[in-house]
Formats: C-alpha cells, structure tokens, sequence
C-alpha cells in the first residue's frame, strides 16, 4: 500500500512538472511594487541587472539603473539606463531587482552618447495579456519618452525579401547539416536568461540541409508548469500563433552604432511551441502537442523534367502564414537556382493542396518571363517568381482565408524550369468578315507568333452561332452605309483574350457563375475555385457576341424559374427570413442585349504560353444574304 502511494506520488509529480528542462524560476515582482521602490529612492532611480548570453551558453548579468515608467493606452514600461548598447537579441532579457523577475528589456535606444536608454515589459503585464488571450492591439510597437524613440529590440540581422514589412523585416537565417548531435544534447535545461530561438519557417532539402528563418531573443521567465514567456515586445503580433521554438548557442556579440546584434550558432532540437504572440510578447509551452499545427509543403525543383533538389517545409501558422510560406519559396528559389529576374525562361508548375475531408485542388500553370520594353532594352521578371505568386495569390491565399471551416492539411507543388528562350506567343494577325451573313456560321483565321518566331502556330475554326437568338437583320450585304439607320443595324463583337483579361471582362451574366455573392456549401466554394483554375496561360480564349433577339431576353426573364424559394409569402410588411440558408444557386436572368458564344480552341503546346495581357476586340455587322 504504501508502495503503491509512493508510485502515485512519483506519477503526479511527473506529471505536474515533466520538465528536467526546466531550472527553478525566482519570484516576479509586480510593476507597481516596481514603482513604488523607484518612487521612493532619493536617487531617483534603483540599481537593478538583467540576465542575457553574450558568447556560449553562459548566462552574463549587466548592471541597470530603473528610471520610472511610461504609459500611454495600452502599454506600460519601466525605463532605464546602461552604460552598454543594446543588441539585437537581448529582447527578453529578465531584470531583477532584490531577486524577483519584474520583467524583459523590450525595448532600446541606442545613441551616441556614454548612456544609452532601455525599455521593461513588466512581467506581470506579460503573463496577464497571455492568461486574457487575444485581444485587440495598441497598433504601433515605437513610443517617445523625453524626445527619444524607442523601438522593439531586433531579433535578428538579416533583412529577408518578402518580410519587410513584418518584425522589422530582419530575422535570423540559419543553416545546418543532417549530422546529429549537439552540445546541448536531447534535453538541455531551460532557464530565464538564456537564448530561444522562434522559427517561423524551416526547410530541409534532399542532402539532410536545413535553413530555419526566424527571431533570436532570450528567455525571460518560466513557471513550474513549463509556460515560458519572452521578447517582451511583438513578435508578428498575430494572436494565437503556433511557432516551434529552441535555444541555441551564441557564437558572439557585434557592437556597433547603427546594428548590434548577437550571432547565433548551434541550436538544440525544437522544445516546444509559442501559442501567443502580442503587445508584451510572446509565450507558449514546452511541449510538442500544438506542432501538428504547423504548415506543410513538399516543393520540388526540376530542369527541363529532371529533378534537381526536393525540399520538407515547415511554415509557423498564423495570420500571415501566406505571407511567410511565399517568402519560404523566394528564398529557396534564390538559394537553389530558380530563373532570375533577368533571365528568360519558362516554370511549369503542378500543384496539390490537401483538404481535410474534401477533394484535393489540383492546379497546372505555365509562367513565362514577364518582359518590359524600356528604350532598347527588355527587362524581365523571373517566371518561377510569378509562378508561386500566382498560385500564393489565387489558391493558397484564398483557400487559407476561407470561412467555411476548410483546413489545408498540406500542399505538394512540383516547378520544372525551361531556360532559354521566351516561349511567349503573342497574336500576330487574324481575319474575320466584317460582315456576317446571317445564318452561316462564320469562320476565325488566327495565327499566334512567338517573341523569337520560332514555332509559329495557326487555326482556322468556324464559330458555331445559335442563330434563332440572334435579331435577323433589315440590310444586306449590298446596302450601303449611308444608307442605314443605326437602330436598325445588327451589330456583333469579336474578342480575343489571354487568361488574365478573360475574367475582367466577363458579362454580368458570366459573373454570377465564376463570382458569386455567395456559396451554399464548402463544396460550392471549392467547385467554383477549380472552375476558375481551368482559365489557365496555356489557353487562348476567343468570344463572340452578337445583339440578341429581340424580346429574348423579356421571354426569359418572363419564364424564368422563381429566385423565391418555396413556401415564401407575399408581406409588405417586412423581410421574409429563409430559414436555413439557401439549397441551391439563385441565377438571375439578365437582359444584357447581346448573347455570347465561345470558340473552343485547343490548348497552346507544351512550353509555351498565351500572352496574359492579350485582349484584341473587333466590330463586325450580321446582314441578309
């Protein structure tokens, strides 16, 4: 019996606290006890330290003097001063004075002069924003205090392409190879002071390389139960957030005025996850559960369908985890050898995109270099940057931010480059009458020439016309302009266009097919996405529209089927509510005067594409025989 009290004893215990990796934290200090100590110095400030990494794993202590707190709505931060600068990675850095954490350096300003100015997120305030949970944000990381700026401490020193705009824009990038272990072993300890390293992105190619991109700070504070807390300052500032996390070896601290960082070196194995990321930082737990969040793509590279490097990528999930993911493929299209901007060639993409329990989207593109005349000169932009910013764009981004519950399980996207020549065809010359005897379907020559007219192509296609909704004309073919009346004359429109223009023409008709209001289940949603996606660059669509019938549009609308579901009663009174949501899609019919008729054309061959800006109109009469 006893023995069995002993194990239920050792289970609890392991259970409650399952962490040998974790050091035992001091106690924290309120911010007002904080103030209250500095509010009652004769000096007006207090001595203080916080702890941070310099070089190694050794924790070093640098002496802090607290000068009082600023507040502005939403934010409050203890101040002080140091006669060191300070670098970018100390965010997070726990300050102590008389032994309890009262919270993270955050913030700095970095001047010329012997002082140099710091800024506290008080600890309490951190672990009080990550008990509330999300919550609205103040909008700006930088205030002013006494005429100085002070700004979020850099957690990196690398500006990455594509993440400008987000953290500062600088991240720590590294690199390491499949070899396994490390000084740090399968579980170092964890405690308050000594770097982690927050991935937002990882990848790892066929030889075992793998490249992390994301923010180096310090740990500022860890319970009993394994939540850790750090930065001090927004990271992405997204909310609910699922970043993995490690620690990691600093090889050294450079010093300078305009960018002092600290470099990072080996890292351990990932720890655990960040679950929030907001005004006073960021904070999650040292456990693995909340990893299977994370973003999966598997992206191969091939030349001339040959396969050159295959690539496992983790993108961290948040908000802007589109955003992080294209800025995942840049760098390896950079890294690896993807066309470069100024480079001809041609990317073929495949692409599939898992849905938890939904057909798989599947999409096929061909991308050539977009070119710009300027002067004598053609500047290029590469095709496989277009490639994945069309698909980022047009599928993932839309598929991510939908509202029907749809969760992208993982995305498998093949690229195969063509190099050399831009395999672009642009439309050389086409003939049709301008006028259409009524009746008799005319017929479309059309030829297609490449930039370097080396694989011209024709077709010559009859357009197929549903004449019975077609107005007979009064004149014919004989009648002298001059002698028509313009109401009396029947007019139509031929159009050719590449995939891009297609769309923005549609008529308000076609709209409601390819963009409706509304979708009545996420299989609606997903079916109209891959109708659009068939609208590819290997296609050259070709559209004739002729002035309808008269009262053809009056007899439709007349017949048409009642947009008013079943059971719905005439009140003047007020709105009839549709219980439920509607069955099936409610289509309008429209009287546009013109009815449409597409000419099917077979697809461009293999390498080469339509021109996307392609749009070509000409104006013809329908007249008697």
């Amino acid at each position: 019996m006893v023995r069995n009290r002993f194990m239920v004893l050792v289970l609890f215990l392991v259970f409650l606290r399952p962490f040998d990796l974790i050091a035992s934290s001091p106690p924290i200090m309120s911010l007002e006890e904080a103030e209250r100590l500095i509010d009652a110095s004769q000096f007006g400030s207090i001595p203080a330290y916080f702890k941070t990494v310099s070089r190694g794993t050794a924790i070093k202590h640098y002496n802090i003097n607290l000068r009082g707190v600023y507040r502005e709505p939403g934010l409050k931060v203890i101040m002080f001063t140091i006669s060191t600068p300070i670098v970018a990675g100390m965010s997070g850095s726990p300050v102590y004075v008389n032994g309890k954490n009262i919270g993270a350096v955050a913030y700095g300003f970095n001047n010329f002069a012997k002082t140099y100015w710091g800024g506290i997120s008080p600890i309490s305030e951190m672990m009080k924003e990550s008990e509330a949970g999300a919550k609205p944000t103040r909008g700006t990381s930088a205030f002013s205090y006494q005429g100085m700026l002070f700004e979020p401490i850099g957690m990196g020193n690398r500006l990455v392409k594509g993440l400008e705009s987000i953290s500062g824009g600088k991240f720590m990038v590294t690199a390491s190879s499949s070899v396994k272990g490390n000084s740090f072993g399968k579980n170092p300890v964890l405690k308050a002071g000594l770097p982690i390293v927050v991935d937002l992105i990882e990848w790892t190619d066929e030889k075992g390389e793998t490249v992390t991109v994301g923010g180096l700070g310090t740990i500022t504070y860890i319970d009993d139960k394994g939540k850790i807390f750090a930065f001090g300052h927004p990271f992405l500032n997204s909310k609910n957030v699922v970043y993995g996390f490690r620690t990691a070896e600093i090889i050294g601290t450079v010093f300078s005025q305009n960018n002092s960082f600290k470099l990072g070196g080996e890292k351990s194995d990932i720890l655990g996850a960040i679950t929030f990321d907001a005004d006073y930082g960021i904070s999650g737990r040292i456990s693995s559960g909340d990893l299977a969040k994370l973003h999966h793509f598997k992206l191969e590279f091939k030349n001339e369908g040959k396969i050159a490097h295959s690539f496992d990528i983790k993108v961290a999930d948040s908000i802007l985890t589109p955003i992080l993911a294209q800025a995942a493929f840049r760098m390896i299209g950079d890294i690896y050898g993807a066309p470069l901007n100024q480079e001809v060639s041609v990317t073929q993409v495949e692409s599939k995109v898992n849905i938890d329990g939904q057909k798989p989207i599947l999409w096929k593109g061909l991308f050539a270099s977009n070119s710009t005349k300027f002067g004598t000169q053609t500047l290029y932009i590469s095709s496989y940057s277009a490639a994945y910013n069309a698909f980022f764009a047009g599928i993932y981004g839309f598929l991510f931010e939908n509202n029907y519950g749809l969760k992208i399980s993982d995305v498998s996207m093949s690229v195969d480059f063509i190099h050399g020549a831009n395999k672009v065809f642009k439309l050389g010359a086409y003939k049709f009458p301008s006028k259409v005897v009524y009746g008799q379907n005319p017929v479309l020559d059309i030829l297609l020439i490449d930039e370097n007219n080396l694989m011209p192509i024709a077709k010559k296609i009859s357009v197929k016309i549903d004449w019975s909704k077609v107005e007979r004309p009064v004149y014919t073919k004989e009648t002298v302009d001059t002698d028509k009346v313009p109401e009396k004359t029947v007019q139509g429109m031929l159009r050719i266009n590449g995939a891009q223009l297609l769309l923005a023409g549609l008529s308000d008709n076609e709209k409601q097919k390819f963009f409706p209001g509304y979708f009545l289940s996420p299989e609606d949603f997903l079916e109209n996405l891959s109708s659009r996606l068939e609208i590819t660059s290997q296609k050259l669509f070709v559209r004739v529209a002729v002035r309808a019938k008269s009262g053809l549009f009056d007899e439709a609308i007349t017949s048409a089927k009642d947009i008013m579901p079943s059971g719905v009663s005439v009140d003047d009174s007020e709105w009839q509510i549709i219980e439920g949501g509607l069955k099936e899609r409610k289509v309008t019919v429209k009287n546009e005067g013109v009815v449409i008729f597409n000419v099917n054309l077979p697809d461009i061959p293999k390498g080469y594409v339509v021109d996307q800006l392609l749009d070509e109109f000409f104006l013809f009469e329908i007249v008697l025989n």
